[in-house]
C-alpha cells in the first residue's frame, strides 16, 4: 500500500477510546479546521475550472437576548434551530449548511424545529390558497425540506446530536393548545401585548408580500397574528420542555424584547426563553473576502 492508504487504515482501525476528552476536543478542532480548508480548495477549484466565481456564506454570533447571557452562552449545551419555510436562508443548502456548523461547535445537541403546519398561513397570504389545501400543501413542504437537507445535518451530527421535529406534531400536546388559548387571551386583554403582535404581523405581511405598506387588510392581518401566537406557543412547549436557547438566521425583534423581559405578562416559558440571532454575510470563495 502506498503512504496515503496506510495512513488511512491506521485511523480506521485506531481505538479512540484511548485518547482523553481534552485530546478529542483538540483533535475535533484541528478536523474541523481541516474540513474548511478543504472545502476551500474544493470551492477554488470549481472557480477555476468554470471561470466563475463561486459564492457562500460565513456565520457570526450577532445578538443574545438577553444581551446579559451573551458571555455566557457557552454554559448552554443544546438549542433549538427554527426553520423557517419559505425563507431564503432555509431555501438555500450554502445559507443552511453554515448555520448547522455554527451550532455543532456551540451545542452538544439540537432539535430542529421544521414549522411546517404555520407555513400555511405564508401559503395563503403568498397564493391565496386556505383550509386544507393550504396545510396539506405545507406539510408536504416540511417534509420535502427533511429529506433534502437530513444527510446534511447528519454530517455534523459527530459533535451535535440534531433531532428533527415538526411543528404539526408539537401541536397534538395539552401544552400547545393550553398556550395557544393563553396568547389569543392575552392578545385581547393587554394593550402592550397586542401592540407587540400587531407590529409582528405588519412587518411579517410586507416582508412575505414583498411590499412597504401602512395598512392591510383585516383578513390577512389575522393570518400575521395567527402566525405569531402560534410560533409563540410553540416556543413556550419546547422552553418547558428544557430547550432554552433559540437560535435563527437574522433578527426577529419581537422575540428579542420578550426575552429580554420587555413583556412580562407572556406566559413564563416565553420569559425564560434565550433567543440567540445569527449574522450571514456572504463572500466570495476566489478572493475569501466578504460582500457588501
Amino acid at each position: 500500500m502506498n503512504s496515503h492508504s496506510d495512513k488511512e487504515t491506521i485511523i480506521d482501525n485506531f481505538d479512540w477510546n484511548q485518547l482523553s476528552l481534552e485530546r478529542l476536543k483538540l483533535l475535533k478542532a484541528k478536523i474541523s479546521k481541516a474540513m474548511d480548508l478543504k472545502r476551500h480548495e474544493l470551492y477554488l477549484t470549481k472557480s477555476t475550472t468554470n471561470n466563475t466565481l463561486i459564492y457562500g456564506y460565513r456565520v457570526s454570533l450577532s445578538k443574545v437576548s438577553p444581551a446579559r447571557l451573551r458571555s455566557s452562552l457557552s454554559e448552554y449545551q443544546k438549542c433549538i434551530f427554527g426553520i423557517s419555510l419559505g425563507s431564503k436562508n432555509f431555501v438555500e443548502r450554502k445559507r443552511i449548511e453554515p448555520c448547522i456548523k455554527w451550532i455543532s461547535e456551540n451545542f452538544n445537541a439540537c432539535l430542529v424545529l421544521v414549522t411546517d403546519s404555520i407555513y400555511r398561513l405564508t401559503i395563503e397570504v403568498r397564493q391565496g390558497v386556505k383550509g386544507d389545501e393550504a396545510r396539506l400543501e405545507a406539510i408536504r413542504t416540511g417534509e420535502q425540506f427533511i429529506n433534502e437537507n437530513y444527510s446534511l445535518f447528519e454530517q455534523y451530527s459527530g459533535s451535535c446530536q440534531f433531532q428533527l421535529k415538526k411543528a404539526s406534531e408539537i401541536e397534538q400536546q395539552s401544552d400547545f393548545k393550553r398556550y395557544y388559548e393563553e396568547l389569543q387571551s392575552l392578545y385581547q386583554k393587554n394593550e402592550s401585548f397586542q401592540g407587540l403582535v400587531n407590529l409582528f404581523a405588519q412587518n411579517y405581511l410586507n416582508r412575505i408580500q414583498q411590499l412597504e405598506i401602512q395598512q392591510v387588510d383585516e383578513g390577512r392581518q389575522h393570518l400575521g397574528i395567527t402566525y405569531l401566537l402560534e410560533e409563540s406557543a410553540l416556543n413556550a412547549c419546547l422552553v418547558k420542555q428544557g430547550w432554552l436557547v433559540v437560535v435563527y438566521p437574522g433578527s426577529i425583534k419581537t422575540f428579542e424584547d420578550i426575552s429580554e423581559g420587555l413583556h412580562p405578562e407572556v406566559p413564563l416559558p416565553l420569559q425564560q426563553m434565550i433567543w440567540v440571532s445569527l449574522r450571514l454575510k456572504k463572500w466570495t470563495a476566489g478572493s475569501g473576502s466578504e460582500l457588501k
